[in-house]
């Protein structure tokens, strides 16, 4: 099965690659797994072997009819045909794995982000520039809108760097693992106002957090909020930008 360019496809291959991904999941200690984007099954076929219940998203019509061929002798996986932004989790929680796409990567982190109760822990295969843009800390260049949101929900962990070769086709890119834990209790903050704040706040990054949001907050509100308006946007924490949203949502 050749990889879909379109599709952001690069299939896994280097099997002792699989094998440190694997332990880094530890299937056996799940009680439901979701793997997004199995493609040809490189690491389904090691995740299937715990026996824990297995559910495959594969946007990809063409890979259904191997997929569903290579699994039909083990009742505890079901395949569907999906796009993942459109994934609803419904109990859980679940351990949710992939190897992502380039392409939804971002999208998808903030969908999954949003339904964080209901997920045990995922560990995905990333780009390793988004990984390193993930995990950022506040004052360090590639801190931004993704560190924002996903550390308000998840204790991110970088892993394993995969080189290129791992892959068929190469990527021109270096990989990573990223290891996402819910935070037990993030603070209570209304979504849609976070992502509305940080999407302001870095719309501009090389100006300072007073330009990028006089809109909405005076000198004042920024000062009693313990954020200096000099700041540029990079440098305040996600305990700040959740503080900001909190009053941008008591406000509007």
């Amino acid at each position: 099965m050749r990889a879909k360019k379109s599709l952001g496809q690069n299939f896994l291959r280097d099997e002792s690659i699989i094998a440190q991904i694997i332990q880094l999941i530890r299937p056996q200690q799940a009680q439901h797994m979701i793997e997004i984007g199995p493609g040809t099954g490189a690491l389904t076929d090691h995740l299937a072997m715990a026996n824990v219940p297995l559910t495959l998203i594969e946007f990809d019509a063409d890979l259904i009819g191997p997929l569903t061929q290579r699994f039909n002798d083990k009742p505890h996986v079901s395949i569907y045909h999906q796009d993942a932004l459109q994934l609803q989790l419904d109990k859980g929680p679940y351990v949710v794995v992939g190897n992502l796409p380039y392409n939804i990567s971002s999208p998808l982190l903030v969908h999954l982000m949003k339904q964080s109760s209901r997920i045990d822990r995922a560990v995905f295969m990333l780009q390793k520039e988004l990984v390193q843009r993930i995990c950022s800390s506040p004052g360090v260049k590639a801190f931004g809108r993704l560190s924002v949101m996903l550390q308000h929900r998840f204790d991110c962990f970088e892993s394993l760097t995969v080189p290129p070769e791992a892959f068929q086709p190469i990527p021109k890119v270096d990989s990573q693992l990223i290891e996402l834990i819910p935070k037990p209790k993030p603070t209570d903050v209304d979504l849609a106002s976070l992502e509305f704040i940080v999407k302001q706040a870095f719309a501009q990054r090389r100006k300072t957090i007073r330009n990028n949001l006089k809109k909405w907050f005076s000198d004042d509100t920024l000062i009693s909020l313990d954020i200096d308006p000099q700041q540029r946007p990079e440098t305040l924490t996600v305990h700040q930008y959740e503080q900001l949203a909190l009053d941008y949502h008591a406000h509007h």
